[in-house]
């Protein structure tokens, strides 16, 4: 009997858990089913339109990121949907000018920075700090981007320079394409490298990569894979367990070099007075906006890279644009070369005065190959709803200006998928005959906009344009046809940038 009982209870249990896992795989069918149900139909933004299967399950453009693709299917979306698209459950994304000024702009409450889950932001960083610290990191790091500090810089920087004319000439006498991706990243990191710890990378004396480069293309690849894991946390258990270890060590390798080079920097000064970031961020020490050696070494990291990859992107972009469009190569070479009997008369005062047309190529790829192509999110505070565009947007929605999206459209482009730099010439802006005239040259703010705004555009706008100005100057440029589709690349966060091969021959005087 007693053996009986127990193999009826045996059978309950067994029962029993049988009926547990049932109910449990019901629950992670239906829950998912369900919660897209109500961000379709019972949502407060279903009202917005955009991509169903990204506001029913917001994982698919995650998945989309890390293909590299999202970027796109966000033009796309506004494309079809118009100027506001929602893009996730709780997102929204704008491209009418206007947005710039409601979601970033002065005059009303900040709207925070929103991150994905999985995405940790240092608020030792200026660009992921809060509001007090950050106004304290503006106020000691802004001056070492002036006018005077410039004008400090630019020996420093025309030593940089100067080397890659060198090298490329090296290249010239090869008669074979050269990755010109390779050698503007090798140009801005070793100058922001000088500015910011006193000590170059070696990257164009030495021809190759270094580690700090080839950690930031790693970093932008695994960015949307971080983003995966904050959705899906069993992923990201599996992702921990298999490859925790290697990338712990990877960032406290990188840190312990960063912190090597600040602290070189900061004790052991061998050139006082240089001008440079390091010399006036530590102008600050004594002041109520000082920063602290650790605020130091974080900032000093950001700077490597956001001074250094952006620009070499821009640089990259409007070398291939130009490459692909033989009237502003050939009127922009011919303004360099009109404008300076000699390289050495090539500087920053000079450049931006004399140099109009190079200078509307460089916006233009800007625009069309942004460096930084995505939204910039911000989140809707607590309390009444915010008014975006003339639309209620209600709390804990997120909020970004798509850049790409933005650029690209024919709201507010002419011919928007196309290089025309005269769409930026005075003429297009004044004279009502322009196709160009109605263009709204607002929506395009490649440094952001508001009181977080690009710090370092005063320095990013004159670098851009001595480097391009020197190699115009220099070099005679073809693009290599295999690279005839260069841009179609994928973005993983900031772009791919697969190389840009160019026949580099030295000008004929």
């Amino acid at each position: 009997m007693a053996g009986f009982l127990q193999q009826i209870g045996g059978e309950l249990k067994q029962y029993e858990i049988s009926h547990l896992i049932l109910i449990a795989v019901f629950l992670c069918i239906a829950y998912p089913c369900i919660r897209a149900i109500y961000n379709l139909y019972f949502h407060p933004l279903r009202h917005i339109p955009g991509p169903p299967l990204w506001i029913a399950f917001p994982v698919t453009r995650t998945i989309g990121m890390v293909r590299g693709v999202a970027e796109y299917q966000v033009r796309e979306a506004h494309v079809k949907y118009g100027e506001v698209v929602r893009v996730a459950p709780n997102a929204i994304s704008f491209i009418n000018p206007q947005a710039w000024k409601d979601i970033y702009g002065h005059g009303h409450a900040e709207l925070p920075k929103h991150y994905p889950k999985g995405i940790n932001m240092d608020p030792k960083k200026i660009i992921s700090s809060n509001a007090a610290d950050h106004f304290r990191f503006r106020r000691a790091m802004l001056p070492a981007f002036s006018d005077k500090a410039l004008a400090q810089q630019e020996p420093l920087i025309r030593v940089y320079v100067d080397l890659l004319v060198e090298r490329l000439r090296e290249v010239s006498e090869t008669g074979r394409p050269t990755d010109m991706v390779r050698w503007y990243n090798f140009t801005t990191f070793d100058l922001i490298a000088d500015l910011a710890y006193g000590t170059p990378l070696q990257g164009l004396a030495e021809g190759k990569s270094n580690a700090w480069l080839d950690n930031i293309s790693k970093l932008m690849k695994h960015m949307p894979v971080l983003v995966l894991v904050g959705t899906a946390p069993l992923l990201g258990l599996i992702l921990r367990l298999v490859a925790g270890s290697k990338v712990r060590n990877a960032q406290a390798n990188h840190m312990a070099l960063v912190t090597k080079l600040a602290h070189d920097r900061i004790y052991h000064r061998k050139q006082a007075d240089r001008g440079d970031f390091m010399d006036y961020f530590m102008r600050s020490r004594g002041q109520p906006h000082e920063l602290s050696d650790a605020e130091l070494i974080a900032n000093s990291d950001l700077l490597m890279v956001a001074g250094s990859e952006t620009t070499a992107t821009l640089l990259s972009g409007a070398t291939y644009w130009m490459l692909k469009t033989p009237h502003a190569l050939k009127k922009a070479t011919e303004e360099v070369r009109n404008a300076f009997k000699s390289g050495d008369e090539i500087t920053f005062h000079e450049v931006r005065n004399r140099l109009p047309y190079m200078a509307v190529c460089l916006e233009e790829a800007l625009r069309l190959f942004p460096p930084v192509p995505l939204g910039l999110s911000r989140s809707v505070p607590k309390g009444p709803p915010v008014q975006i565009v003339g639309l209620e947007i209600p709390e804990k929605t997120t909020v970004s200006v798509h850049h790409m999206s933005a650029y690209h459209s024919e709201l507010n482009f002419h011919r928007a998928q196309e290089f025309i730099p005269e769409r930026w010439l005075p003429e297009s802006t004044t004279n009502p005959a322009s196709p160009f005239y109605n263009d709204r040259r607002d929506a395009h703010r490649p440094f952001s906009f508001g009181p977080r705004d690009c710090i370092g555009r005063n320095l990013a706008i004159h670098e851009m344009h001595l480097i391009m100005a020197k190699v115009l100057w220099n070099f005679d440029l073809t693009l290599d046809e295999k690279c005839r589709d260069w841009h179609n690349q994928k973005i993983f966060g900031l772009w791919e940038k697969p190389p840009l091969e160019v026949l580099v021959k030295q000008r004929e005087f």
